[in-house]
């Protein structure tokens, strides 16, 4: 199971940063110069797959409330002990393990949060549609960011795993997007986007999907895709 991977701490080296090639720091500082951008007009972020604050210190020093959700709990209690030596306003900041599915159900701070789902977050769930019925029922807009399914990403992903030490690394191309597994337990997707955005279509939104940098991939609200495009248009990419 993909959650007992993250739990038993076999996941935390994909964001050890001294392991990150270049092409996976480049996408990572293009995910969040286009979060910057997207977010300006919202007062909280909803951080979805959050592990232990991954945009947290953004958020603060964007003025912004956050709520961190991630299923695993050893997450949620270190980001809960990261808000307390930040000594941030607990209310404002804060964790809670809640999946993305169940969403809808809990109380969120601000008057206008923005979902944000980092670093292909979403190729990690086994129900996938079930967190995006949960996603689309909370009202929230979102910002979700994975990878494009052409060869340039799949190498970058290939090398980025590869270099975190995981061991029988299989790629396989499926009908719905690109899929790494390794006998860690890592098992992750690239979605094909005309399979994100019908699965998003299904639970009952519009949305677009629009690429950034050399291998990103983000799908955001309808509303959303004029700004999105614009900040997108901002960055460096050799495509």
């Amino acid at each position: 199971m993909i959650d007992q991977f993250y739990a038993s701490g076999r996941g935390d080296r994909l964001v050890d940063e001294s392991l990150l090639p270049v092409v996976i720091r480049d996408f990572l500082e293009q995910e969040e110069r286009l979060l910057a951008d997207i977010c300006q007009d919202f007062d909280c972020l909803v951080e979805l797959g959050s592990m232990y604050g991954l945009h947290l210190e953004f958020a603060v020093n964007s003025d912004k409330k956050y709520l961190g959700l991630d299923v695993v709990d050893r997450y949620v209690v270190e980001g809960n002990r990261r808000v307390a030596a930040l000594d941030l306003d607990q209310e404002d900041h804060r964790f809670l393990t809640c999946g993305i599915e169940d969403m809808g159900a809990i109380d969120i701070p601000g008057a206008r949060a923005l979902a944000f789902s980092p670093f292909n977050c979403l190729g990690n769930i086994t129900d996938l549609p079930g967190a995006l019925n949960g996603l689309v029922g909370s009202g929230l807009p979102f910002l979700l960011s994975s990878y494009r399914t052409d060869a340039q990403a799949t190498h970058g992903r290939e090398e980025y795993y590869d270099g975190c030490g995981y061991t029988e690394i299989r790629v396989r191309r499926e009908p719905h997007g690109v899929r790494f597994t390794a006998a860690e337990g890592l098992d992750t997707v690239a979605y094909e986007p005309d399979h994100m955005l019908a699965l998003l279509a299904a639970a009952g939104t519009e949305a677009d999907v629009v690429f950034f940098g050399d291998i990103g991939a983000c799908y955001v609200r309808s509303d959303l895709a004029p700004r999105a495009r614009e900040a997108a248009g901002k960055l460096p990419a050799d495509h």
